[in-house]
């Protein structure tokens, strides 16, 4: 327990002496390996979640983050670790969101038209929705399946920019079954989640609902969102934060949406799963299995807490490549009972 509590003592002073940077969407990256980037716990970085708006950062932001990164350094060691970065990612270079913004290799083609066949799927939420997966994917079908980010499209395949993460992702696989089930003509993924986030942290005034904001600027420009995919809850968990703290900040994260005129369908998961004292009835679970209904066009998205379970998750936490094949089928589902 003493070598436990050391763990957590020392995220917590990582975050005392993290310098509190300005935040914009996307201008600003930091190359990987950098001092804003470089510490990760279980797919965490205590020190980026730091670079938020100033006029955000309180002294009750600091302590979730520091409650949060002790927990996830005590599921570390238990053995739910995340991607920790290494050398192969040093010319990497991500925003001070920690969302990846190039990669090398990566090069942009022609958005193309959208036209009744082509779904843009918005993704957001917490690791499980960004590059923290075991697979890598790559799109099956060319430029059929694209990857938006800063209003330009690239080939989709892991990782994929505008989420935090290097290793693999869902969203592509994704991609390649609806296509291969006919669904649509062309699929546009627009991944926006971030690592170790609260809900908090999303609703209306949150930090991050000021990064979605920016993202549902730049996507208007060139198309209109069909799909909403919702996928966190894991550190609402390690929180304890309540049912009806949980509904009231995704209403407002919805309303934010729908303030923005986008009217398209949102897809809320269930999701906790990842800490190592996780049981399945809890408050936040039990808040995400009643948020279908709580505003027009809200629907159930995966439970992936019933659907992956620990043998399908490669560190108890993130999926593995049998849980990104079933969280993918499952969204399929999901997707083809609306159409």
């Amino acid at each position: 327990m003493a070598r436990l509590a050391g763990i957590a003592q020392l995220v917590e002073q990582r975050i005392r002496n993290a310098k509190v940077v300005g935040s914009t969407p996307i201008s600003g990256t930091n190359q990987q390996g950098s001092p804003a980037t470089a510490f990760f716990v279980c797919g965490y970085s205590p020190i980026r979640r730091l670079a938020v708006s100033k006029n955000k950062m309180t002294v009750r932001n600091v302590r979730v983050a520091a409650r949060v990164s002790a927990a996830l350094a005590l599921a570390c060691v238990a053995g739910a670790c995340g991607h920790v970065a290494d050398d192969s990612v040093r010319s990497a270079a991500f925003d001070t969101y920690g969302r990846l913004a190039a990669w090398p290799g990566k090069k942009s083609v022609a958005c193309p038209a959208q036209d009744r066949n082509t779904a843009v799927l918005l993704l957001i939420g917490q690791s499980n929705t960004g590059n923290h997966a075991e697979q890598k994917h790559t799109s099956a079908f060319g430029a059929r399946v694209l990857n938006y980010f800063d209003d330009k499209c690239y080939i989709a395949g892991s990782p994929l920019l505008g989420t935090t993460g290097s290793a693999g992702e869902s969203w592509t696989l994704l991609g390649n079954k609806l296509l291969a089930a006919g669904l649509f003509g062309q699929v546009i993924l627009v991944p926006a989640g971030i690592n170790g986030t609260p809900i908090s942290r999303w609703q209306k005034g949150g930090d991050l609902n000021e990064m979605l904001m920016g993202v549902l600027d730049a996507v208007r420009k060139r198309y209109r969102i069909t799909h909403i995919l919702w996928h966190q809850g894991e550190v609402d968990f390690i929180l304890k934060t309540g049912e009806d703290d949980y509904r009231t900040r995704f209403g407002s994260l919805v309303s934010s949406i729908r303030d923005q005129r986008i009217d398209a369908p949102m897809f809320a998961s269930v999701a906790t799963r990842c800490a190592p004292d996780w049981t399945a009835d809890n408050p936040t679970a039990r808040a995400q299995k009643a948020l279908p209904g709580l505003a027009q066009l809200v629907f159930s998205g995966v439970d992936t807490d019933a659907l992956i379970g620990g043998a399908d998750r490669h560190d108890t936490c993130h999926f593995g490549a049998a849980g990104q094949e079933k969280f993918a089928r499952a969204w399929v589902d999901i997707i083809q009972r609306l159409r």
